[in-house]
């Protein structure tokens, strides 16, 4: 349909009207109109794409909704790698950090720092070309994160595109930040997630990183999710001007529609970040969201610069952290869980008790070991704190308060679900159960990891209904969900006959699924998502992973001899082959991986190397392998061909110095798509 220039005007005009309201009312917190004003915009701005597809671009506002899920997440080098910070605990340390500054730059300009909360959220990489949003990645180790742009378009606060400024966007620009979930909205879930007998998150932080780590954008999109910028990586302004301090950083943000921390401040010298470490502290609990420490950073960019950095950290920046917050409370309880693969792992319960705002009432102790070291026992009143404000700790127990008929914990010969003879091997600290499904918790475990949403996805079966089929005994494993009747469930609490028939389509639904969805299903130890992709890439085919050989995995790139053996144990043992057999049999119908043959890169040794514009590594692999290729991870005499990005590295040297054909990126890519 022919689009009429108007139309096109008053598309754009609402982008702006539209993106102009979040900000004030996500980013500043100050909304200019009423809900019913904004959605008349918005639903209007609905109607035209609708009827014009071809105006329903990329960074339209309508676009946060979610769209539908990955099969995956692809991994992504950072042009600048994100690095950690040193930490400070006292006024000493920051008083070294200042000294080492000053000693370094040996000058007698004086330094200025920029000074922000340090929020208790996910760090994320937003780039951008051109004043839109292009890709948005996890930290993950600093230098490869996980692509997460389709959850990160969801988010209000953060523009899919830069307001109009007096500051000229640049061509491109990679923004550090923090996604975070202030702590009445996560209150809020967590009370929702209760009454719908759902997983409970721990704190903010896990529930923002949850939130973040699905491959479903709509379960993002349903989550207050909020985000500040801090920071910034490589940046390409072309003919124009680079920000030269963190300042003017931040001003940048603000022009372009990004959230700023609105208690970042600019202090003229150590004695000022004393001070202003102090304020925040005691804002703290004020604040709507977590935070736990204070960042300060060198303000002039040119400064860090000379100073450098140390391995994974900055010389230039420290995080000053509250003092741990620890409470004291009574052991009611040491039980023991048993976990998918048969890790027995003691768990302390405890009176409830309130640290830094979160109601914490057991702790892990990881291991008997643990308990040992401890001398932890039933009835002790023991001192808790949250490791790094997060997960609850024992960290002492007060033995002045300890019952003079108090008994040691007796470290278990049995499973406490089995009775079966727990094992312990001499490179693990932990107990395991080795009767597998044979074994109720781990068969209970094993069947929610099978259902859950990067598995098999069957939605509606929670834990507390899988507790109930196992009981009922009318599942024992996987296939039996296959096998399921409705007249079975009507006799189950809580089913009536429209959640019935919902279950059993979703069960239905499952059966259509990837290979590598699969291989993650059947919860093989030491095998995740990624291992999965990457066995289905390799072994294409169900009949061909069932009977893979030790050194065929061993061959693998990025699966390792502790691996290799876990997946090969797995498959030598005759009821997980029957239990693959007997759910092909229900119809579990998986998607071939299809290899090409007739490509240049068929049956060829392909290293990768160097960072990619328009493709990730992971997926570049994955079309490599997909086109026949032997994908490896270091240059030598045997490759064929060397794959080179941006910052090649020595392999490249090593490539031509053994004369190696090195290919392009758009070669590559055109060759691909051939």
């Amino acid at each position: 349909m022919k689009v009429d220039s108007e139309v096109k005007t008053r598309v754009l005009e609402l982008h702006k009207i539209i993106n102009e309201h979040s900000y004030n009312y996500h980013s500043l917190d100050n909304p200019t109109i009423e809900d019913s004003e904004y959605d008349v915009f918005f639903n209007e701005l609905l109607e035209l794409e609708t009827k014009y597809p071809s105006l329903s671009y990329s960074y339209s506002p309508t676009q946060r909704v979610g769209s539908e899920p990955l099969e995956g997440f692809n991994k992504v080098d950072h042009l600048t790698p994100m690095l950690s910070l040193e930490n400070a605990f006292n006024t000493k340390d920051l008083e070294d950090f200042n000294k080492r500054i000053q000693e370094r730059l040996i000058s007698e300009t004086k330094v200025n720092f920029s000074c922000e909360p340090k929020l208790d959220g996910i760090a994320v990489n937003l780039i951008y070309k051109k004043g839109f949003l292009h890709q948005a990645t996890t930290r993950g180790d600093g230098k490869t994160g996980e692509d997460i742009t389709h959850n990160i378009r969801t988010i209000s606060s953060i523009p899919l595109s830069f307001r109009e400024s007096k500051i000229k966007a640049p061509n491109l620009i990679e923004i550090r930040g923090e996604v975070f979930i202030d702590t009445k909205d996560f209150k809020e879930i967590n009370n929702k997630a209760k009454f719908n007998l759902e997983k409970i998150f721990a704190n903010p932080r896990n529930a923002a990183a949850g939130s973040l780590r699905q491959l479903d954008p709509r379960v993002a999109a349903s989550r207050p999710l909020k985000f500040f910028a801090h920071g910034m990586g490589s940046i390409d302004f072309g003919k124009g001007t680079s920000p030269k301090t963190q300042k003017e950083v931040f001003d940048s943000y603000a022009s372009w529609g990004l959230p700023i921390n609105p208690l970042a401040e600019q202090v003229n010298d150590l004695n000022e970040c004393i001070s202003y470490f102090k304020k925040i502290e005691g804002l703290r609990e004020q604040l709507p969201y977590e935070i736990d420490g204070v960042v300060f950073k060198v303000n002039s960019f040119k400064m860090q610069e000379s100073l450098g950095q140390v391995s994974r950290a900055p010389r230039w920046a420290i995080a000053r952290k509250f003092p741990a917050e620890v409470g004291s409370t009574k052991v009611k309880s040491i039980t023991v869980q048993v976990g998918r693969v048969g890790s027995i792992t003691p768990v302390a319960e405890f009176e409830p008790l309130n640290i830094g705002g979160v109601v914490v009432s057991h702790a892990s102790i990881h291991n008997f070991d643990e308990i040992e070291r401890l001398d932890v026992r039933e009835g002790d009143t023991v001192q808790i704190k949250r490791a790094g404000d997060v997960i609850p700790q024992i960290i002492k127990v007060d033995l002045s308060k300890r019952k003079k008929d108090s008994h040691k914990v007796e470290t278990p010969n049995a499973c406490p679900s089995c009775n079966s003879k727990l094992v312990k091997l001499e490179s693990e600290a932990i107990l395991r159960c080795n009767a597998g499904t044979n074994c109720p918790a781990q068969k209970t475990e094993s069947i929610r990891h099978y259902v859950s949403r990067n598995a098999l996805n069957i939605d509606g079966l929670g834990e507390r209904i899988i507790e109930l089929l196992v009981q009922k005994e009318l599942i024992s494993d996987f296939s039996d969900l296959y096998t399921l009747k409705k007249k079975d469930l009507l006799g189950l609490e809580g089913f009536a006959e429209k959640s019935a028939s919902k279950l059993l389509t979703s069960i239905e639904n499952s059966k259509e699924t990837t290979l590598s969805r699969f291989i993650y299903a059947l919860g093989i130890r030491e095998v995740g998502e990624a291992t999965a992709l990457n066995l289905s890439l390799n072994f294409q085919h169900i009949d061909k992973f069932s009977l893979a050989s030790k050194e065929e995995l061993i061959e693998i790139n990025d699966i390792g001899p502790i691996a290799a053996d876990h997946i090969f144990n797995y498959l030598s043992k005759k009821d997980n082959q029957n239990q693959i057999k007997k759910l092909l049999k229900l119809g579990v119908q998986l998607q071939e991986v299809k290899i090409q043959s007739d490509n240049l890169f068929s049956s060829k040794v392909v290293v990768i190397t160097g960072s990619f514009n328009n493709i990730a590594r992971s997926q570049l692999k994955e079309e490599l392998i997909r086109s026949g290729a032997r994908v490896s991870s270091s240059v030598s005499s045997r490759t064929d061909f060397l794959v080179a990005g941006e910052k090649p590295g020595s392999k490249l040297k090593k490539a031509l110095d053994l004369g190696i054909e090195v290919l392009e990126e758009d070669n590559v890519l055109r060759i691909l798509k051939q």
